[in-house]
């Protein structure tokens, strides 16, 4: 069987652990990137590379040719308004959608989106996740796709939750939201194999899946405190008003000093939504997903692996 899946964002936190989980699993990955760097790490762990953007129409068709899936990682999460984000998360779908479509047959096709993608008034980042999603629904044609809406995903190489995870660790809980919200999360293993058995099982096209660890009802930051380190020395909670002073800050120094920023006035009206909270059910029923990695177990992973060397790991 031809078992070659094209993936972008391949060199990304989540595009790195779908490739390993597919590589292991027998199939031949093809990763896009944009640097010479990128595609040596990436050769290095057995994946071939194809340099180009997804700017480039022209540059995706080697990606995607002779491939039976595409994976579609690669996402902007950087920015103040909706042209920051515009061009990757909306125009990028339509992009590589339009070179799929060239193939004959076409490849089946997963877009990673984000749980942020049914909240599309809350930010310029969730306003173009449900924008790319919009898009691959109205321009997919014959294509049979899926897509994948994950909340907070940690592992290894995340930059986001990890050094909330480490202070507490530490013995310090950072809340970054309300004491009444409740969120999900997921570990990267488990959304790679909810993607990889989509596609290796031929999982129902068309469909939109919410997907979490599974943790009844969501949590709340004191879950997640007290999952994490029962022993805690003592929790700061950060006031909305200081949130929403301290995104609106960073953009006013990143129009100053010329950089994209992460923590943004919509980063911070995301952090404020009181439901983030999946429902792995339709996920289960129709793929035969089920989560295997507690918060617990995933933290335990986390930090045996981020104390070993390299030659450890491997």
């Amino acid at each position: 069987m031809h078992t070659t899946v094209a993936l972008t964002g391949a060199s990304g936190f989540i595009g790195g652990v779908i490739a390993r989980h597919f590589s292991q699993a027998g199939w031949h990955v093809r990763g896009l990137v944009r640097s010479p760097r990128q595609a040596q790490e990436l050769q290095d762990l057995g994946i071939e590379t194809v340099q180009g953007n997804l700017e480039s129409p022209a540059s995706l068709l080697p990606l995607v040719r002779d491939c039976i899936g595409v994976i579609h990682c690669a996402a902007a999460i950087r920015g103040v308004s909706r042209e920051d984000f515009h061009k990757t998360n909306v125009i990028g779908v339509s992009n590589i959608i339009k070179t799929c479509l060239a193939q004959s047959p076409p490849p089946r096709f997963v877009l990673l989106s984000s749980l942020a993608a049914r909240e599309p008034s809350l930010s310029p980042y969730a306003w173009s996740k449900h924008e790319g999603e919009s898009v691959l629904a109205r321009e997919a044609g014959a294509i049979e796709w899926g897509i994948f809406r994950p909340p907070a995903v940690y592992g290894p190489k995340d930059r986001t939750l990890l050094p909330l995870f480490k202070l507490l660790r530490k013995g310090v809980g950072l809340q970054l939201g309300p004491s009444h919200a409740k969120f999900s999360l997921i570990h990267v293993d488990d959304l790679a194999q909810a993607v990889l058995l989509w596609l290796k099982n031929g999982g129902p096209p068309f469909h939109t899946f919410e997907i979490d660890d599974g943790f009844p009802g969501g949590y709340s930051w004191g879950d997640v405190f007290r999952l994490s380190n029962p022993h805690l020395h003592f929790c700061l909670r950060i006031p909305p008003v200081m949130l929403k002073i301290l995104g609106k800050s960073n953009e006013t120094f990143s129009r100053l000093f010329g950089y994209v920023p992460l923590f943004t006035g919509g980063k911070v009206a995301e952090l404020l939504h009181p439901n983030w909270v999946c429902d792995n059910s339709h996920a289960t029923q129709t793929l035969g997903w089920t989560p295997q990695i507690s918060l617990k177990e995933g933290l335990r992973r986390l930090f045996t692996s981020d104390t070993l060397t390299p030659s450890q790991r491997n």
